[in-house]
């Protein structure tokens, strides 16, 4: 018996094996009536897996997997420590059952890192059988046979077992991305801003009717990047390695449409390409001078709408579109996440990468949703640069 602990490598095969037996657990007797022992599995075994198991605390499971604020005292809430109680005789139980008699996965008292133990499967006892065969050539022949049978059975089971066994949502997102052969885009706008040639301290804060002479400023293009945008390229980079998906990243005037047509590609932030593939779906962002609303096509009198030019760092609200779309103008699948200012960007960003959001989501999507276009209209709430609470206020799958 073998037993991994985070610090030691896993290979992808050892790593595929984990999440099939992760799934088998998670539909067993033992887990299958409650999806907070199922979350609690899930998100542990995940996050070991994706190499952050020294750094699951407490404070990550409530906030992450139990939608606790980010003030969670451990002290005076114990929903964490409870329920890893309950996981650890959940996964006892299973196994008592006889589940797992090639690999065990169990969470050691005193933290939360699973540990993953691979068993030694019993080699087979195959009895002698006389060859009274009259030719000499039927032996091999037979042998042949027999090996080409088992082959054919072993391949057989593995491929009713991934079709009995449900993929998880994040796995159904980012199918279609998935082309060993074709590296995913990941692209983000650079916004314009205004610098200033020289300290200017003696203009800021404006004062009423004040300006600060043109001279003293210049435009730079291509020199900056949104906060939200960011995050989505690190977190969607991070999902896409894991499955061993190539990529690479472009922004700002680093881009032009020829790239969208070399494969798959993830466009984050409300630029130019966004818009443009976007145009013809239900759901669209569009700017105006002094308001940015999402527009719902097929509703003429529903919409929503924020005005940042009026206070940028006083909102206390925001929205973001998600569009995935198997087949864009590109000719290829796209994922498109855009807010309507950073914040509201990596809330979305946020949605889409963290089980717990995804997971509640798609409950209310057709079975086939993986396989289908789909946009989603996210709220959420802001406290001061950072997104909070967040809402799914509409959704298209078609």
């Amino acid at each position: 018996m073998s037993v991994l602990h985070a610090q030691v490598s896993l290979s992808e095969k050892e790593g595929l094996r984990i999440l099939a037996h992760l799934e088998a657990l998670l539909e067993s007797p033992a887990f299958a009536g409650s999806r907070r022992r199922q979350a609690f599995l899930r998100y542990v075994v995940r996050e070991t897996l994706g190499g952050r198991g020294p750094a699951i605390k407490e404070a990550n499971i409530a906030v992450d997997v139990f939608g606790r604020s980010n003030d969670f005292d451990a002290q005076t809430a114990s929903i964490v420590r409870v329920t890893a109680a309950e996981v650890r005789k959940r996964l006892a139980q299973a196994y008592e059952a006889g589940l797992g008699r090639e690999l065990h996965i169990d969470l050691p008292l005193g933290g939360y890192q699973p540990t993953f133990s691979f068993l030694a499967a019993e080699e087979p006892i195959v009895e002698p059988v006389a060859d009274t065969s009259p030719s000499p050539r039927r032996g091999p022949l037979r042998m042949i046979a027999m090996v080409a049978a088992c082959i054919i059975i072993a391949t057989s089971s593995l491929l009713a077992l991934r079709l009995l066994r449900p993929q998880a949502p994040t796995d159904l997102l980012w199918g279609p991305f998935l082309n060993q052969n074709t590296p995913v885009l990941i692209s983000f706008g650079s916004p314009t801003v205004l610098s200033a040639k020289r300290p200017i301290n003696r203009w800021l804060p404006l004062q009423p009717g004040a300006m600060i002479p043109a001279d003293d400023l210049v435009v730079m293009e291509n020199g900056m990047v949104g906060t939200g945008a960011a995050l989505g390229a690190a977190r969607f980079a991070e999902q896409l390695a894991l499955r061993h998906q190539p990529f690479f990243l472009k922004f700002g005037s680093d881009f032009a449409f020829s790239d969208l047509k070399s494969g798959p590609a993830i466009l984050l932030g409300g630029f130019r390409w966004t818009q443009e593939l976007s145009r013809s779906v239900r759901f669209r962002i569009e700017r105006g001078d002094d308001r940015m609303t999402i527009i719902d096509s097929q509703n003429a009198g529903r919409n929503w709408t924020v005005y940042p030019a009026h206070a940028v760092a006083g909102l206390a609200e925001g929205y973001s579109l998600i569009t995935r779309l198997m087949q864009s103008e590109s000719g290829h699948p796209v994922l498109l996440v855009a807010g309507m200012d950073p914040r509201d960007t990596q809330a979305a960003v946020e949605f889409i990468s963290n089980d717990r959001y995804l997971d509640s989501f798609v409950t209310s999507l057709p079975a086939d949703w993986g396989k289908k276009n789909f946009q989603a209209v996210l709220h959420n709430t802001i406290h001061g640069n950072s997104p909070g609470s967040l809402t799914v206020v509409a959704s298209h799958v078609w």
